[in-house]
């Protein structure tokens, strides 16, 4: 993605510019919502008594990773080895790879992390458990294991209660699997039709986690830690008496999902693409130079189909209707919009968005104050 007008402008050059010199498409970070945002939820979590493991797939970066750090995060949430591997070469070493890990390809690289911190990671099979102990034994290294309860989502995880028992016995009967308790994910959140839905979803995604939890403990077995996920029911989840831990993730960004959610406002999303109007071909049409390659076609997750276009210009309300690679299309009634303008477009989902993107340009009152690389774009491995 072009930084700047010049080829040969470096990142750190852009240190000091107007939002208005540069080039377009670029992804902005307004650091001051950004950082607001971050501290609301350490706020909550303190409030609450739980830990926060924000998880970091949102952003990608080492800039806003400190920010979470510095906030009182206790450590990283990651969804691929990829990510664990370039946090804990940032110096993040507490971290869960909230995701099943398949493959003794990929046993092999999480045993050998475990030599350069804490890599927890998530699994709900036995096959799974029985594939990272044999590789973890021959090493002779111990693994932190949480197993993945089914909270609603019929995505992957064991279902509540007795399924879920059954796979954390065998678990704590292996050596070099150390159990340390239940994880879950409440992403048909982003499929309620209102805020009192999602409301309802984060209640029984703690309630449901914290029984099976309680299971596992009359059976004898370890359960320190109780963790639910999604920005949109954190705040609701966590406030489930016997949750230890939350781990949203988009909420530093928050986007155009969340607002529809009634979970945020467009004030507080910190994440935009500058883009710029290159065609007027007729009075209701405005063509913008980003399209797919930058928003990508999301229109919501997990079955969150009723959110309109692809993204929302922040001044005018315009939304991007259609995407080809490089273009948008927008349905505009202002005049006033003309061939050169910029404008500064909040995404339908800020983590794809981010995901796409080189660097993250941190902005102030106008002005470049910070320049964050993606330590690792695409989907990861």
């Amino acid at each position: 993605m072009p930084l700047d007008a010049s080829t040969h402008v470096q990142a750190s050059d852009l240190v000091g510019r107007q939002v208005d010199e540069l080039d377009t498409p670029t992804v902005l970070v307004d650091l001051d919502v950004l950082e607001r945002n971050i501290e609301r939820m350490a706020d909550f979590a303190r409030q609450y008594g739980v830990s926060l493991r924000p998880h970091a797939k949102t952003h990608k970066t080492r800039g806003v990773a400190l920010r979470q750090r510095a906030a009182g995060a206790a450590g990283l949430t990651v969804a691929k080895l990829d990510e664990a591997e370039a946090y804990l070469a940032a110096g993040f070493d507490d971290l869960l790879v909230a995701n099943e890990v398949v493959g003794a390809d990929k046993w092999r690289r999480l045993v050998d992390l475990q030599t350069r911190g804490s890599v927890a990671v998530g699994l709900d099979s036995r096959e799974a458990a029985d594939g990272l102990n044999a590789i973890a034994s021959a090493a002779g290294v111990t693994v932190p294991v949480l197993v993945e309860v089914d909270s609603g989502l019929r995505r992957a995880g064991m279902q509540p209660g007795w399924p879920t028992l059954s796979l954390a016995e065998q678990v704590a009967g292996l050596a070099n699997l150390r159990l340390r308790g239940v994880f879950t994910h409440a992403g048909h959140a982003y499929g309620a039709a209102s805020p009192a839905e999602v409301a309802r979803i984060g209640e029984h995604e703690g309630n449901v986690l914290v029984e099976t939890a309680a299971l596992l403990r009359e059976r004898g077995l370890a359960c320190e830690v109780v963790s639910v996920g999604s920005t949109p029911t954190a705040m609701h989840s966590g406030k489930v008496p016997g949750v230890t831990e939350i781990r949203p993730g988009n909420y530093v960004f928050y986007d155009r999902m969340q607002v529809a959610l009634g979970v945020a406002t467009l004030a507080d999303c910190a994440l935009s693409v500058l883009v710029r109007v290159i065609s007027r071909p007729d009075a209701t049409r405005a063509v913008l130079d980003a399209g797919s390659k930058t928003f990508a076609l999301d229109r919501g997750a997990h079955g969150m189909e009723a959110l309109p276009g692809f993204g929302q210009d922040r001044q005018h309300g315009l939304i991007l209707q259609r995407l080809s690679e490089e273009h948008a299309v927008c349905k505009v009634h202002d005049q006033r919009i003309c061939v050169g303008d910029r404008l500064r477009i909040v995404p339908n989902h800020a983590c794809t968005v981010a995901n796409l993107a080189d660097v993250l340009v941190g902005v102030r009152g106008g002005r470049v104050t910070e320049v964050m690389q993606v330590l690792v774009r695409g989907g990861g491995r």
